[in-house]
This record gives structure tokens, C-alpha cells and sequence, in this order.
């Protein structure tokens, strides 16, 4: 699908949940794209990824719910955009509308070469309402078209009945067929059957007369619309414009040519394509791409599938599909070839005259587009390092209240019980210093992050690291202790360093200082505690606090007590040494 859906998606969702809530829809359903192109093409099933991830994040329905909310803001963006007076004008009344909404989308394919356009038909109508039959490719988007709509089709029924009553079918002498197709070259005459009963002379001089009394689906494919081609859906969908491709290439009459130096050559497509060509000519010049011939497997016919009751048959008035002269001369057509009393002929030479000109326009808002593009995926690349950064500094709680722009008081919280660690990193002798401080802050940075804890800071050698704040965790004690023991047990393995651990648990006020360079900070005396559980500590030993240890008993943690010891503020106090974990709740931990 086209950019255009996924931006009026992108507009009003931002608008309507929040960058923040947003940003989390758009990482639940995988879309990495900052801004939608309207031109650039997107996985079909993203809006189903996205209505999804709405109804998983922000609730308030199924993913049913936000297509039908997703339908309304596109209503909503084509009025932002202006597209609604293009849209006020396709009918006086609503069955109008519906009915002229699926040749709109034939005429779209000249801006959205390649939109897979649903097709939407109104098959039966009264006083009361109508049936709309809708038809798409793409399945699970019946609800992004649904909506509950009352209205009154009383006028449209007025009008119609007004404008039989007012006709008047002019008695004109009998004519033939064949009259007829002087005017429409490529006409086509289908009994019930479906079987080619007459053609224009110009169709049967490209596809063969073999076509005539064969079926039409042994010589066509139906484009639009999107139906099984019947007797019955010709006369279901008379009001609507008719695609069809023919399944071979045309046959191009080849004359002898005499060159100037008296040799003869074929006049064939190959003798034609050694003329010199204008720049960009080869392309068609609404999309930008090859012709439409080289892309498709045959000649594409357009018009109006026409029922004549009286005769039980067919018409099917119609014209190539051309969009300039180069696909005229693939095709062996030639300007006498076209109808005088349609524009073919002028829109075949408008094609010529302005191919260039839009040609150059679409590369340059081809490459635009493309900068453009890359531009956000750097501006993306750059949010996701900022982010990681920020996360690394603030727990992703506290800086995502920053991003919304409050202030950092609003961050404070008090908690009334969580676990403070302090380690002391000492280096062993004969070590290359500023490699293997780095080194060893990695290893430990990497052991923390596989706890439900947070890193509060690294100060002068001494790591700090709390657990329950600031997403409290009834656990907090029990991650903090596993923490503690796996950060000894790496210590002893690599041998490049020593600590010294301490852990005390209590009350804490925490919250964002400063604007400049934000830091997220504890105060309280349980922080000063666990600082003195450190420093009274010893190389390779994790020392804790009495209520600490009555903590980590009920988790199965082994301690031993060490005795009272004289805390520096504080004054005796009974400390306790962690020494491991019992073996039958090693399962359960890390």
C-alpha cells in the first residue's frame, strides 16, 4: 500500500495517544519509520500490525475497533489535505458517490501506478438505503471501510425516477454493427455465453480474427473491476469503468522499407525502436517507469461494459489504454487508428508533449523522497542511541516523564523499603590501568543488567546499585544478594580485581537533580548505612545489615552472623556476612 494511509495513521495517532503512547505502538507492531512517504509503497498487513498494537497498548477495543477509528481519521486527513472538494464533486447524492468511488480509483493509477484499489459497487437501492459490494485483494480491511452511516435516499430515488420519466428514446433508423464500430474500433460484442460475436476491425487487426465465436476469457483478463466475469456482473456493474488486458502481445504489420542505398528492410518495432528518441520518452510519463507494455503481457483496453436488453448482448464500448507514443509504436498502433470522437488521440500526444518535463519532475521528487528517507532513518538511528543513553543514565520510568517535558521534581518519590548496594572496586597489582578499569566496569555493568536492579552511579572506584526503585520489586532484597554473589564469584574467576560489597535495606527518597546533566539520586540514612556496610566489609566478603538478612532467610540465602560491630553514625550494630544460597533454590535464581 501507499504512504498516504500510514500518514493520516501517523498524524492522528500521534495527536490522539501521545508521542510516548505512540512510539510504543509503532515498537509493538515493528515500524521503524519515522514519517510515511505518500508515494512509497509499505507492507500491506502494517495497518493490521498497528491497529493490533493500539488495542494492545492503549486498550480500549480490539484491532477491529481502531481499523474502523484508523478508516475515519484517513476521512479526516483527506479534509485536512484538501482532497474532500475533489471528493464532493463525484455525486449529487450518496449512491452517486459510491458508485463514481470505484472509477475515482481507476483515475488514481495515473498518481498511485501501483495501488491495488479495492472496487466498491452499489448493487441494489430504495427509499431507505443501499447495499454497497465491496471487493479488495487485501484481506482483514472490511472494517477499515465499515462505519455506521443513516441517511435518507429519498432524493437519489426522486432523481431517477424524474430522469426516466423525462427521457425520451429517439426512434433512429436501423443500422448494423459494423456502422457502429467505425466509431469504436475496439469494440466488442459478447452474447450470455460469453462468447466474441463481433469486434472492431482495429482489435480484430492486432489480436486475429481466430478471436471471433471463442470465449472472451480465452482472450482477456479481467483488471477492474474485481469480479468474476458473468452475464450477471456485466449487468450489475454497467456503471463502472472496465479494465481488461488482452492475454498475447498485438500482431505488428511489417511492410518492406527501401533504405537509400536501394536495400529493403522490415519495417517492424525493431526497425522503428533504431529512431532516436527523446530523453525520458521510454518511460510513461505519469509514473516514472517503463511503458506499460513492457510491465504487462498484452494490449490494456478501457470503457464501459454496456447491456442492450432488446438483442441480449453486450457492448463493450472501449479504448487502449496508451499513456504516450512510445507505447503507440510498441503496440504497431498508429494516430488513424484512434477514435476522432474521443480524446484518445490528444491524450496520447499530451503524453508526448509533456513526458519529459514530468519525467524530470518525478526523478527529482523521486530523489527527494529518498534523502528524505534517509534522512529520518538517520534522525531514527540518532533517537535510538540518545534513547539508549538516557536509559543508561535514568531508569526508563523516570526519563520517559522527562521526555514529556514535566519537571524533574515531579520525579521524586518516597520509598519505605528498598536494597542499597555499594562495591568498592580495587585493581590487583602489575595491571594496565585504564584498560582494565574499562574492563572491568564492563563485565560488572553486563552481570547488573541481567538483575531486576538498577545502577544508580560509579564514584571514585565505589559502584552503587539499588533494587525496588523505581519500579518497586517485592523481590528487590533477592536480586540485590544474587547480584552481589555473582559479582564475587567473577571476581575470583578473571582475578583482575578485588571488592568489597556491603547491602543494607530501608526507606529512600529518590528522584532527578539537575537540568544540565540529569542524575538520579537516593538520599536517606539507608543510603549512608549500606556505604558503612561497605567500608567495614572485607576483599571478597558481602557484608549486610541485620534487617538485611532477615530478608534474604526467607529467600532460602545463607548468612552467618559477624557480631557487633561499632558503625560509624550509627553505633553497635549485629552485621552479618552472605555467604550463598541453598542448593534447592538455585533452580529458581540466577
Amino acid at each position: 500500500m501507499y504512504g498516504m494511509l500510514l500518514s493520516s495513521i501517523m498524524h492522528f495517532g500521534q495527536d490522539e495517544f501521545g508521542e510516548l503512547t505512540w512510539e510504543r505502538v509503532k515498537e509493538e507492531a515493528g515500524c521503524k519509520t519515522t514519517e510515511f512517504t505518500n508515494q512509497k509503497i509499505y507492507d500491506d498487513n502494517l495497518i493490521i500490525r498497528l491497529a493490533e498494537a493500539c488495542a494492545s497498548i492503549v486498550g480500549q477495543g480490539d484491532h477491529l475497533d481502531y481499523l474502523r477509528v484508523f478508516g475515519r481519521w484517513f476521512v479526516r486527513f483527506c479534509s485536512d489535505r484538501n482532497y474532500d472538494k475533489m471528493l464532493r464533486i463525484t455525486g449529487r447524492h450518496f449512491c452517486q458517490f459510491l458508485t463514481e468511488m470505484d472509477n475515482l480509483h481507476s483515475q488514481m493509477k495515473y498518481g498511485f501506478p501501483k495501488m491495488k484499489s479495492p472496487s466498491m459497487v452499489v448493487t441494489e437501492y430504495d427509499s431507505g438505503g443501499a447495499v454497497l459490494l465491496y471487493r479488495s485483494v487485501r484481506k482483514g480491511y472490511s472494517h477499515y471501510l465499515m462505519g455506521e452511516l443513516d441517511f435518507r435516499n429519498d432524493g437519489f430515488m426522486q432523481d431517477m425516477l424524474q430522469r426516466r420519466a423525462g427521457f425520451n428514446r429517439t426512434s433512429l433508423p436501423s443500422f448494423t454493427l459494423g456502422k457502429l464500430f467505425r466509431l469504436f474500433p475496439f469494440g466488442i460484442v459478447l452474447g450470455p455465453e460469453l462468447k466474441i460475436r463481433l469486434a472492431g476491425e482495429r482489435i480484430l487487426q492486432m489480436l486475429g480474427k481466430e478471436m471471433l465465436e471463442s470465449d472472451f476469457l480465452d482472450h482477456f483478463t479481467i483488471q477492474r473491476p474485481h469480479v468474476k466475469l458473468s452475464w450477471e456482473s456485466m449487468m450489475m456493474f454497467q456503471s463502472v469503468t472496465w479494465e481488461v488486458e488482452s492475454k498475447k502481445l498485438p500482431k505488428i504489420n511489417t511492410t518492406n522499407v527501401m533504405m537509400p542505398d536501394g536495400s529493403y528492410k522490415s519495417n517492424t518495432l525493431s526497425c522503428v525502436n533504431d529512431m532516436p528518441t527523446r530523453r525520458g520518452s521510454s518511460q510513461a510519463p505519469w509514473t516514472g517507469e517503463r511503458s506499460s507494455l513492457e510491465s504487462s503481457r498484452g494490449l490494456l483496453l478501457k470503457g464501459q461494459m454496456y447491456i442492450l436488453k432488446d438483442c441480449n448482448i453486450a457492448l463493450f464500448l472501449c479504448i487502449p489504454l496508451l499513456n504516450n507514443l512510445v507505447e503507440m509504436r510498441e503496440t504497431g498502433l498508429f494516430l488513424n487508428d484512434l477514435s476522432m470522437h474521443d480524446l484518445s488521440r490528444e491524450m496520447v500526444l499530451s503524453g508526448w508533449h509533456h513526458c519529459s518535463r514530468l519525467q524530470i519532475m518525478y526523478n527529482r521528487a523521486e530523489e527527494d523522497s529518498n534523502k528524505l528517507e534517509d534522512a529520518y532513518m538517520k534522525v531514527e538511528e540518532a533517537k535510538t542511541r540518545a534513547d539508549d543513553l538516557l536509559y543508561s543514565m535514568l531508569p526508563r520510568q523516570v526519563a520517559d516523564i522527562l521526555r514529556q517535558g514535566k519537571n524533574p521534581l515531579e520525579t521524586c518519590q518516597a520509598f519505605e523499603e528498598v536494597s542499597v548496594l555499594f562495591a568498592e572496586v580495587s585493581l590487583m597489582e602489575d595491571q594496565d590501568l585504564t584498560h582494565t578499569v574499562n574492563k572491568v566496569y564492563q563485565t560488572i555493568d553486563n552481570i547488573t543488567d541481567q538483575y531486576s536492579v538498577f545502577k544508580v552511579e560509579t564514584v571514585l572506584g565505589v559502584y552503587m546499585v539499588v533494587g525496588g526503585a523505581p519500579e518497586y520489586q517485592p523481590d528487590h532484597c533477592a536480586q540485590l544478594a544474587s547480584l552481589a554473589l555473582h559479582m564475587i564469584r567473577q571476581s575470583e574467576e578473571c582475578k583482575t580485581h578485588n571488592l568489597r560489597i556491603g547491602i543494607h535495606v530501608g526507606p529512600v527518597v529518590a528522584g532527578v537533580v539537575g537540568m544540565k546533566l540529569p542524575r538520579y539520586c537516593l538520599f536517606g540514612d539507608t543510603v549512608n548505612t549500606a556505604s558503612r556496610m561497605q567500608t567495614n566489609s572485607q576483599v571478597g566478603k558481602i557484608h549486610i545489615s541485620e534487617i538485611c538478612a532477615k530478608h534474604l532467610e526467607r529467600f532460602n540465602f545463607v548468612t552467618t552472623f559477624r557480631g557487633k560491630l561499632q558503625i560509624k553514625g550509627k553505633g553497635e550494630m549485629n552485621t552479618y556476612w552472605l555467604e550463598g544460597r541453598k542448593e534447592s533454590a538455585k533452580s529458581s535464581w540466577k
